[in-house]
């Protein structure tokens, strides 16, 4: 019995599976029937709950949010983790070989304080950001639902292929339904199509075969907007086989690619691997060799050889990007953008190019009237004052828009941009259409592309007028009259052409024509409408415009001063997106081209690629021409920003490097896929986020400089003196101790310094690949240099003064005694120089000022904690240095009965690490700062002549 209900089951899912396409081509009369249902009762409960269990909730697909402990035990497959993970358990089987002593548990102890460190933080920052994800879910909705020849409410999860729904104006469509009857319907599908438009629907069959979701003016698609009208449909999708479901299905099952800091510091780890590995084999053959002097077990070299590998990884790099992250999360929320990958935060700093739509972002998406156009004159709507005529009772009664007195808006752009300018002009177009009562009208045909409505005029035994807005393509061969001065004449071909020239004029300014026409009735014939649009008087005309964001025109400037190119793609018109494009200063004088759908269609890869070389325009475009071109951008090294807000936005969201969700108009789908949310649709948001983005790179930078600097020294120093004195300047704990307080301590508020405004003219990566060494190698061979060398030289003062001393009375004890001087002195420079130099470590050691005598590039002021933390291990390093004699053999080196002169030089020396960077680095910035002006004036210059 069960198997057979199986089977049952089965054929059913298989049966409508056929029609997946075809819903749009069958009359009500066989859906109803395909989907073994009635118009007038519904399904039944019980058989409604048997295909809630076969066909699954009415739900998009939701990622899986992971277990804590599994992010936690995740962060050990860091590379840099899993590299100081090799090397302590290394450490420790030597030890075990031989025999573990204080200073090798206390190493091993380090060595575990840092990896764990490094996981505790990590699971948290992931914890914070999954958390921050959740506060974006989707209210619990309802839908209207026949059930049992009932109507009732039920969560629009329960709903099933088959059930019969209900939905009026200011709904959301529950699932995917054939519309079987409606009343003036209009859905704003803009979330699934990009169209701006409302689409007037329709209940009756079409019969073409292979359309696309656009044109299915028969079915109601789950997700998108009733905004006038109401329908009763019938279910044939839900969930994850209706329209949106697929599209969310396939981008969930999409993999994100790693991002560019991600593959950046791979590579670097792969890098500081290989040579941590050789320099430690070096160190070891030349330990080896010089053992006679050394005099350490094979371990203890060994155990110094795992120590110096060690050294030179960052060890701290991984916890210094997450602080870095973590911070700039936060201040970036208070800038209305939303960071919902932390890593992301890094690859939006170094985006060179934003591909960003018009409608909403650059633009106010508040559609209004900008000027008007009658009997032969432009008028600007906002110096005219417009009085009750019939040219403005064609604008209110044509046109079922409202705004109510809550300020909301109920009714398409168009309308609602007319009855908004009546209000400008306090005219009471809610009163004008209650006096003129509507009695017919002809609804917006597409084709047509106008809508009519016949008023009563003049009471109940008055005249009738038939009043027609829309194109002028069509208004203009149906008008036989023009109104001129208020005098009704016939229309002449100079009319016309004057007509004509003027929508030449408004469509050059990127707006929107609407024309307004009437005709006056002695009566009319209900059974006759195509009469109300013929011989018709010509009144005049309005432009409406989505005027540009006034803030944004600056954001783009800023854009394009650090680097990064603006390109608009949107579903507009080619003529308006350019008009829009040059306000906005997209286009200049390199890319001064639009690009269409149609023609995208035409061109091969190349030869997109090609005419990208001089288009920032491209209009009329679909959703998989999006994704084109983010792909072929992509292709050239470049790193891409995608802005959108609906269904169809979001493949290209999730192709781009960084996919940017509008957080007030974007659909649940294009926010979920999405990196960063803005929160209030502006563009200037993404120009703060990037700025944001750029000093987290560029923190981390300073960071990986002051790092490597600091550990190379310390390796070299170690090289230097063994091959010259044949000893060990620095042992595995000294070593271990410099990775805890430079490392942990010193460097990590490096990457928690405050913002700063000139680090936009920094140029963006040139493309992907670029080393994270870039730009810092100079300051790393600086810092690298004088360091090793004070340490060295440290080390020498000591040995040579002790050497000639009469500090003791044999030459062993002498040798003894400058080892240990020696040891201390490099010691001291290695461990205390890094404490006062990380401070120059941000390359603002001098404002920088433009022309005009401005600061564009604040002085560098350091923060409180990063003094506060150089204070802290300070104290440390101080306190490994008292002279007790215990504490010189843990640490292998002698303070005890240290001469004064050698304190001194060692003080000095010491000192004389961040003077001499700080000078050096001083000269460079002045260097640089002057050739740049020079440069600048050249330009000017180039550019008079």
């Amino acid at each position: 019995m069960q198997e057979n209900q199986n089977v049952q089951d089965l054929s059913f899912s298989q049966e409508l599976d056929k029609y997946s396409k075809k819903w749009h081509a069958l009359s009500n009369e066989r859906i109803l029937k395909i989907l073994k249902t009635n118009q007038k009762s519904g399904l039944t409960t019980q058989e409604a709950a048997k295909r809630l269990e076969e066909f699954g909730r009415n739900t998009l697909p939701k990622p899986k949010k992971p277990n804590i402990f599994a992010i936690f035990f995740k962060s050990f497959l860091d590379p840099l983790c899993i590299m100081m993970a090799i090397a302590g358990i290394a450490s420790l089987i030597i030890g075990l070989i031989n025999t573990l002593e204080a200073p090798d548990i206390a190493g091993l102890i380090i060595i575990a304080v840092i990896i764990l460190t490094n996981s505790i933080i990590a699971t948290l920052q992931e914890w914070k950001s999954l958390n921050q994800k959740e506060a974006i879910k989707n209210n619990v909705l309802e839908a209207v639902v026949l059930r049992d020849g009932k109507q009732t409410r039920i969560n629009i999860e329960e709903l099933v292929p088959g059930d019969i729904i209900y939905t009026k104006s200011g709904d959301f469509v529950p699932a995917d339904s054939r519309i079987i009857d409606n009343q003036m319907l209009k859905v704003d599908e803009s979330a699934l199509t990009g169209e701006n438009e409302a689409v007037e629907k329709v209940d009756e069959v079409i019969e073409e075969q292979h359309l696309v979701l656009g044109d299915q003016k028969n079915i109601a698609f789950m997700s998108t907007l009733v905004v006038e009208g109401k329908m009763v449909g019938v279910v044939f999708n839900t969930g994850r086989e209706s329209e949106i479901g697929k599209i969310a299905t396939k981008i969930s099952e999409t993999k994100k690619q790693k991002t560019p800091l991600e593959h950046k510091v791979s590579k670097l780890t792969l890098i500081i691997g290989l040579a941590s590995v050789i320099l430690g084999a070096i160190i070891f053959g030349i330990a080896y060799v010089n053992n006679e002097k050394i005099g350490e077990s094979i371990y203890k070299l060994l155990l110094v050889a795992v120590s110096s590998a060690i050294s030179i990884i960052p060890e701290s790099l991984t916890i210094i990007v997450k602080i870095c992250l973590f911070i700039a999360t936060k201040k970036m929320a208070r800038k209305n953008v939303m960071i919902k990958k932390p890593k992301s935060i890094e690859t939006l700093g170094n985006v060179n190019v934003i591909c960003s739509d018009k409608t909403g972002t650059l633009t106010q998406n508040k559609m209004f009237v900008d000027s008007l156009y009658m009997s032969g004159k432009e008028y600007k709507a906002k110096e005219i004052e417009l009085q009750e005529d019939p040219l403005v009772r064609c604008m209110a009664l044509c046109n079922d828009g409202v705004i109510n007195k809550k300020g909301e808006k109920i009714g398409n752009a168009t309308d609602l941009a007319l009855v908004g300018l009546l209000m400008d002009n306090k005219i009471n177009y809610q009163a004008m259409r209650r006096k003129y009562k509507r009695v017919d009208e002809i609804p917006f045909d597409s084709k047509r592309k106008v809508m009519s409505t016949v008023n009563q005029v003049d009471g109940p035994d008055g005249k009738y007028v038939a009043y027609t807005k829309g194109a002028m393509d069509y208004l203009i061969p149906h008008c036989k009259h023009i109104v001129d001065n208020d005098i009704v004449r016939p229309i002449t071909d100079q009319d016309i052409e004057n007509i004509k020239e003027q929508l030449l004029v408004f469509a050059k300014k990127g707006m929107r024509t609407l024309g307004f026409a009437k005709k006056d009735l002695d009566e009319i014939d209900l059974e006759q409408d195509y009469q109300y649009e013929d011989k018709l008087v010509f009144m005049g005309l309005v432009a409406i415009i989505d005027p540009p964001r006034e803030e944004v025109k600056y954001s783009i400037e800023d854009a394009h001063n650090a680097g990064i190119r603006v390109i608009m793609i949107t579903g507009d018109h080619k003529v308006t997106a350019f008009e829009i494009a040059s306000r906005l200063g997209i286009t200049d004088e390199q890319y001064n081209d639009v690009i269409t759908g149609a023609e995208i269609e035409s061109l091969s890869n190349e030869e997109l690629i090609e005419k990208l070389k001089s288009t920032n325009v491209f209009a009329r475009v679909n959703p998989e021409h999006k994704a084109l071109i983010v792909d072929l951008l992509q292709s050239q090294n470049n790193i891409v920003a995608m802005t959108g807000d609906g269904v169809n936005d979001s493949p290209s969201l999730v192709k781009a490097d960084v996919g940017i969700a509008m957080g007030i108009t974007g659909t649940e789908v294009s926010k979920k896929v999405s990196d960063v949310i803005l929160t209030d649709d502006n563009f200037k948001s993404i120009i703060s986020g990037i700025n944001s983005g750029r000093n987290v790179y560029e923190k981390i930078k300073y960071s990986i400089s002051f790092l490597v600097a600091a550990n190379i020294s310390q390796v070299l120093t170690i090289l230097i003196v063994l091959g010259i004195f044949g000893q060990l300047a620095l042992n595995s704990v000294n070593i271990l101790f410099h990775i805890f307080v430079v490392e942990t301590i010193v460097a990590i508020p490096i990457g928690m310094q405050r913002e700063r405004k000139g680090v936009m003219l920094n140029p963006p990566p040139t493309h992907k690949k670029e080393s994270l060494l870039k730009g810092i190698i100079t300051q790393i061979c600086l810092t690298t240099l004088f360091n090793t060398l004070f340490a060295v030289l440290n080390y020498s003062i000591a040995d040579i003064y002790v050497m000639h001393s009469d500090l003791a009375s044999s030459k062993e004890e002498l040798q003894k005694l400058a080892s240990g001087y020696a040891k201390a002195g490099s010691y001291i420079c290695i461990m205390n120089s890094p404490i006062f130099y990380a401070i120059l470590f941000n390359n603002r050691f001098l404002p920088i000022k433009n022309d005009n005598g401005e600061t564009i590039i604040d002085k560098y002021k350091p923060n409180k904690w990063l003094i506060i933390l150089m204070c802290i291990a300070l104290t440390l390093t101080t306190l490994t240095m008292l002279p007790f004699e215990g504490l010189n053999e843990f640490f292998d080196f002698k303070t005890h009965k240290l001469p004064a002169i050698l304190a001194v030089i060692f003080i000095i020396n010491t000192l004389l690490t961040p003077i001499c960077i700080y000078l050096v680095n001083l000269i460079v910035l002045k260097t640089t700062s002057n050739m740049k002006k020079n440069l600048s004036k050249q330009q000017t210059i180039n550019k008079e002549l």
